[in-house]
């Protein structure tokens, strides 16, 4: 998945507390070594405005939005749309070697992405990185926790569909598989784009193209009848103005 709308402040703490990343040891650098920027044949650090930009900030926020909602080290995590790692990679520092799965359908991101663990030292961690745009969770394991950064806005409703339920088949009982998502204000039949105002730049969104926005009730009705159920969690501090979304498995 290519996110093109994502960033926020950094260090959401418990509570909505700001504060510093956990992981200020990980100071990424601003680009891509030229060797690996040579091996995929594009200029350093394309990979990181492809992906949305705001690569310092996204990547912290979200370690730190999931530690305030109970991750630890010892659990197991898939990130759905991983990219380039821009969270990835903070995940990885932070999580018990072989703890992070990350899935993408874009190989070159992916590639990116080895690149910057290489660079980083983190490849070490053995985190396992997976190439497929079908969704296909199968044969990775089960998880305790999920994320999509800025994956529901750039998907159909019926893309939503099946990226939800496969998620759900590899979340363990009581898994939590957080997705952001533009949240439609009503009313419900209507056709025309919206501008989402946010810390970064505005940005008008669609019901019917990308980048999509959607009213957060169609969400609980997705889940009825299912393993899974769905709260609305509303503005995490996204300075594109995506909230946040959490699907749980009973």
């Amino acid at each position: 998945m290519v996110p093109i709308d994502d960033g926020g402040p950094t260090g959401l703490g418990v509570g909505g507390t700001w504060r510093r990343p956990l992981v200020s040891a990980l100071h990424l650098s601003a680009r891509l070594s030229a060797a690996s920027a040579e091996a995929l044949d594009r200029p350093p650090g394309w990979h990181r405005a492809q992906v949305g930009g705001l690569w310092d900030v996204m990547g912290p926020m979200q370690l730190e939005y999931l530690r305030s909602n109970g991750l630890q080290p010892g659990h197991r995590l898939l990130d759905v749309g991983c990219g380039s790692l821009r969270g990835g990679l903070h995940f990885i520092e932070y999580l018990e070697p072989g703890n992070y799965v990350g899935v993408d359908r874009s190989k070159r991101l992916v590639d990116a992405g080895r690149g910057e663990l290489r660079d980083t030292g983190l490849d070490s961690r053995r985190p396992t990185l997976v190439v497929n745009e079908e969704f296909d969770f199968r044969g990775l394991g089960s998880f305790d926790f999920a994320i999509a950064q800025s994956v529901f806005s750039h998907l159909t409703f019926n893309r939503i569909v099946r990226c939800t339920s496969n998620a759900a088949e590899v979340l363990r009982p009581g898994g939590q598989f957080f997705a952001t998502f533009f949240p439609h204000p009503g009313p419900r039949l209507a056709t025309a784009p919206i501008t989402v105002e946010g810390d970064a730049d505005a940005l008008d969104v669609y019901c019917d193209r990308d980048p999509y926005y959607y009213d957060p009730d169609i969400f609980r009705w997705l889940c009825e009848g299912s393993v899974l159920s769905c709260e609305y969690r509303g503005d995490w501090g996204h300075p594109r103005g995506q909230h946040m979304l959490v699907f749980t498995r009973g």
